[in-house]
Order: C-alpha cells, then sequence, then structure tokens
C-alpha cells in the first residue's frame, strides 16, 4: 500500500507467515522498518491484519 499527499510518499506492507506477521513500512525507495507480531493461530493473525489493513485504507493509503 502507497500514501502520498504533497509532503510525504510512503509505503506500507504487511506479510503473513504462520501464527504471526511482519509488518514493513517507510518512505518509498527506503528498505524501511519491519516489526513483527505473533499470536497463538493463523486466524487471530488475520484477524489483526485485517484491522491494520482497514486502518490504512481509512488513513488514506491506497492499494498497490
Amino acid at each position: 500500500m502507497e500514501y502520498k499527499d504533497e509532503k510525504t510518499h510512503k509505503f506500507w506492507k504487511i506479510d503473513h507467515y504462520g501464527g504471526g506477521y511482519r509488518v514493513t513500512y517507510g518512505k518509498v525507495g527506503t528498505e524501511g522498518q519491519s516489526k513483527t507480531k505473533e499470536f497463538d493461530s493463523a486466524e487471530e493473525a488475520y484477524k489483526a491484519s485485517d484491522k491494520l489493513v482497514a486502518s490504512k485504507l481509512k488513513k488514506g493509503y491506497e492499494k498497490i
């Protein structure tokens, strides 16, 4: 996903694995930063990530 306005151009990406996910974010053109989060099940990880994606879309990020 990307967000772009007059002042900024940034990205946000989420990758699932087993019972967790990794979020990578930063300015477009950089490697960015990554954070991981573990859950008791893959189902919980997907529920949490769906909320994050909805939040980013609400803030103006667009799927690419």
